[in-house]
């Protein structure tokens, strides 16, 4: 079959997917397919395509069939049951970007590392910079380490199993970031198919779906330092409820707004 024969196939699947998987598949950009309609693909890389194609009409998603996604300019490794980056979460480097000082060294503390698109970038943005990183999900710490060797700053990342401030007792950070699970359990029902294959663990908050910012300014004072920040990436609608669970802990906080124009990030310090 052809380029165009196989982009004008299953038609429930976007035209940008079916883009950015054949571009995959033949290991040319989504940009060359528009001077290749006319050329006929091999029978394996057909084959290949129209089951790809298939599971994406199922609802599983791109990101995982691809097995890598764009983060701030940079491609990472990404695996089915961690999240996948974000565009929204590039606001949360950039807040820290702008806010802290890079001129000096700064030990910095992820919760929940994920994919590692977070420490990875920001180690890359910031030389000076050390992380430290946690998850619950080994598979996550796995692929962390690994994006963290294909961007060469695996040196200066330091991965740990546990939740929460756990692995870190007795330690103090210039900078605490997290983009934790905060989708309210009784919206998993109503979940996009291909969101859910992220996993609740990854996506769901607790009931009331910010919990983990509760347990995080429980604690987060025992673990800055004097002029230590921490940046939170939040739900859309979040931003009062969060203020108001870390102003009652002392803590002075600014909630920001995505291009979207809704709550997506929290800065706050002592």
């Amino acid at each position: 079959m052809k380029v165009l024969e196989l982009l004008n196939l299953h038609p429930k699947v976007s035209k940008r997917e079916k883009h950015l998987l054949l571009a995959h598949i033949l290991q040319v950009t989504p940009s060359d397919l528009y001077l290749m309609e006319d050329y006929e693909v091999p029978f394996n890389e057909v084959e290949r395509y129209i089951s790809m194609l298939s599971r994406l009409e199922e609802g599983y998603p791109l990101q995982y069939l691809l097995g890598e996604w764009e983060f701030y300019g940079r491609t990472f490794k990404v695996e089915e049951g961690v999240l996948i980056p974000r565009p929204e979460t590039e606001l949360l480097v950039e807040k820290i970007l702008t806010t802290v000082n890079k001129d000096r060294p700064l030990k910095g503390f992820e919760i929940g590392v994920g994919t590692g698109c977070i420490s990875v970038t920001l180690l890359l943005e910031i030389p000076s910079l050390v992380m430290y990183a946690d998850d619950v999900n080994p598979k996550a710490l796995q692929l962390a380490y690994q994006n963290a060797c294909m961007h060469q700053v695996q040196d200066r990342l330091y991965l740990m199993e546990g939740s929460l401030f756990e692995p870190v007792r007795g330690m103090r950070f210039h900078l605490v970031v997290s983009n934790p699970p905060y989708i309210p359990e009784g919206m998993w029902d109503s979940l996009p198919t291909t969101v859910k294959w992220e996993g609740k663990t990854s996506l769901i908050g607790g009931p009331k779906g910010y919990e983990f910012y509760e347990k995080i300014a429980s604690e987060i004072h025992h673990f800055l330092e004097e002029d230590g920040m921490f940046f939170l990436e939040i739900g859309h609608d979040q931003g009062s409820v969060v203020r108001d669970i870390f102003e009652e802990k002392g803590f002075r906080v600014e909630v920001f707004k995505d291009l979207a124009g809704q709550d997506r990030v929290v800065v706050g310090w002592m």
